[in-house]
């Protein structure tokens, strides 16, 4: 299998269902970037538990991730193809089967959970293509977050914990 591109920064690898898409403008929609940044609130928030947490809380949470997720399914019925890549705090790698054109901007719809129908929305710009041996591509995209105070801390402290998760793992 061909190896993902390095990044430069913090990044980590996984199968993740990832969909590209060439956009027109700079940035997504506005509605799509709103969504992204509440999905990233929900991912960025302090995940850590007591030891023994109260079972009403840990219930009310469970019942609160299925209506999430329920409700998700009818926003979002088709789901990307699972796809190897790496995130970054700036930029995202992954193998496809297409090749992109250096400089082209990209809409990236990435699930940040192969069983989650929660997606994010961000435009790229596509920095670089490398051919594999086995007749893929490796493409590099740096992220074009939107402008807001939000957006960038929150996706940053996510790639951050997965970065963590990933070195505890090894």
């Amino acid at each position: 299998m061909s190896p993902l591109p390095p990044l430069d920064s913090a990044s980590f690898d996984a199968m993740l269902p990832l969909s590209v898409h060439l956009l027109s403008e700079e940035q997504c929609s506005p509605a799509r970037q709103r969504e992204t940044r509440l999905a990233l609130r929900v991912l960025a928030a302090p995940s850590e538990t007591p030891e023994e947490p109260d079972p009403m809380l840990v219930r009310l949470e469970a019942k609160l991730d299925l209506a999430l997720e329920i409700s998700l399914l009818g926003h979002h019925p088709d789901r990307p193809p699972l796809t190897r890549c790496r995130l970054g705090l700036d930029s995202i790698a992954w193998l496809s089967d297409h090749p992109w054109r250096v400089g082209d901007t990209v809409q990236i719809a990435l699930s940040p959970n192969p069983d989650s129908a929660l997606m994010l929305f961000m435009a790229a710009r596509i920095e670089a293509q490398c051919p594999t041996p086995d007749e893929a591509y490796a493409i590099t995209a740096r992220l074009q977050l939107p402008p807001d105070e939000q957006t960038g801390p929150l996706w940053e402290r996510w790639v951050f914990r997965r970065h963590r998760r990933a070195i505890l793992e090894r």
